[in-house]
């Protein structure tokens, strides 16, 4: 099975380049078992025709009309200091993990040149602003234009890390003078994990979040009070605002939105992790979610929609519109029939 990748790296020769640099805008059709290489790109009609037709078409179509491509597409925009071999590892955890939840759908990888220094931050902000344009000129606008066709495929996005902030850009920059992305869209689901976004922008009204709201039906935050490496970001911002990603939604936040508190379910299951380095402990408590079975059970039911957010099994009840998650309530996702 082919990886459908949009990568905006530089390139070095015949590989892509770990410098914080941008390159021009490539569609890949990467085998399942390669890194995602230049050698992968294939022309973008092609790489979008290919995905929709990946789709089963409809078992019910309209009255009088042919069967549609009906689906899920999940955008994931990963965060900063990783190369392309830690993309593809996060990658296919995310895309195994919903597989293995019953959640059936064509994971599109939104790479951007995020480096490999873990302290190059705020030259990696700077370049995730500039992504942001890319994303929907490249990935948003071009599925907007392909669902007014004859599919039925969802849409949505996820975001980790600072690619939260490149995926909150990107929906501002599309109500900017885009006729074209500034219409009548809607994501389904809008994700967030280890958001590396300030929490207080996500107030109702707030400038900076309103048209990411009025392009989703639903926003989720995950957050952990444990990621240490939010801890940090809050330094390097000089402590300006707290992460989404580490406090959660604040209490205004739009009735769209919900928020779901990892800190308790964080710190049972994994602690302190005494194995492991200093460093590699606080890189942990920022990318964990992608490999921990509970997390993936609860994004996959989040991502199918047909449970409402207040009963999804793995989830208990908090202060407010927060949730815990919960892996002493979990049950099995069951698929619809």
């Amino acid at each position: 099975m082919a990886k459908y990748w949009i990568s905006v790296r530089a390139m070095s020769g015949s590989e892509f380049t770990d410098a914080v640099e941008l390159g021009a805008t490539k569609y890949l059709k990467v085998p399942d078992d390669e890194t995602p290489a230049p050698r992968h790109r294939i022309p973008m009609s092609q790489w979008t025709s290919e995905i929709i037709a990946s789709f089963p078409n409809a078992s019910a179509p309209p009255a009088g009309g042919d069967p549609v491509p009906t689906g899920d597409v999940v955008f994931f925009v990963h965060g900063y200091n990783n190369t392309i071999e830690n993309v593809n590892r996060a990658y296919q955890k995310l895309h195994q993990g919903l597989s293995d939840h019953n959640f059936q759908c064509q994971v599109i990888c939104f790479d951007w040149p995020s480096g490999n220094e873990a302290w190059a931050y705020l030259r990696d902000l700077g370049h995730a602003r500039a992504t942001a344009i890319r994303l929907v000129n490249g990935g948003v606008k071009l599925f907007v234009t392909a669902l007014t066709k004859d599919c039925n495929i969802r849409v949505h996005v996820l975001g980790h890390s600072m690619g939260a902030f490149v995926v909150r850009e990107a929906f501002d920059h599309a109500d900017d003078g885009m006729a074209t992305t500034a219409a009548n869209w809607t994501a389904n689901q809008l994700v967030l994990f280890s958001g590396d976004v300030d929490a207080p922008s996500f107030a109702e009204n707030d400038a900076d979040t309103e048209s990411l709201y009025r392009h989703c039906y639903r926003l989720t935050n995950y957050f952990n009070g444990h990621d240490e490496i939010l801890q940090i970001s809050n330094v390097k911002r000089f402590g300006v605002e707290p992460r989404v990603g580490r406090v959660g939604l604040p209490p205004d936040a739009p009735e769209k939105a919900v928020n779901v508190d990892c800190s308790d379910y964080f710190q049972q299951t994994y602690g302190s992790r005494p194995d492991i380095g200093k460093v590699e402990r606080a890189l942990f408590s920022h990318s964990w979610y992608v490999s921990d079975e509970m997390f993936m059970r609860d994004l996959a039911i989040t991502l199918l929609g047909t449970v409402d957010r207040e009963k999804i099994p793995t989830r208990g009840p908090g202060p407010g519109r927060t949730q815990i998650l919960n892996g002493a309530r979990a049950q099995p996702l069951v698929a619809p029939t």
